[in-house]
């Protein structure tokens, strides 16, 4: 490789690192409480904890979520700001194992 090759090579990963470092997925977080709120219009749910999600697009749910339901939620944070991508409701006290995942990955 000639000089000018190698230095128009290195000038191009440097320019595309920021790039492919934002694009890796964000570390999933979980929380529980109640649900104090949730509009499905705007897309924000609010637990009883005071952790405040906006819904991704992509979440999907079997029953629709509503005021008093205990949940668990997994997110994510990006720029500040939680984004709620599963909900499952929460398992009786009794029977863990009937937790239901509202949003199906495929």
């Amino acid at each position: 490789m000639n000089k000018l090759s190698m230095i128009t090579l290195l000038g191009f990963l440097l320019a595309v690192t920021p790039a492919v470092a934002q694009a890796s997925p964000q570390t999933e977080m979980s929380t529980m409480g109640k649900i104090t709120a949730v509009d499905l219009q705007r897309g924000t749910l609010t637990l009883d904890t005071g952790a405040q999600f906006a819904l991704a697009p992509t979440l999907q749910y079997t029953t629709v979520p509503a005021i008093n339901q205990e949940v668990q939620v997994t997110y994510s944070e990006q720029s500040g700001q939680k984004i709620a991508h599963i909900i499952d409701l929460a398992p009786p006290s009794n029977n863990r194992s009937m937790s239901t995942d509202v949003n199906r990955r495929k």
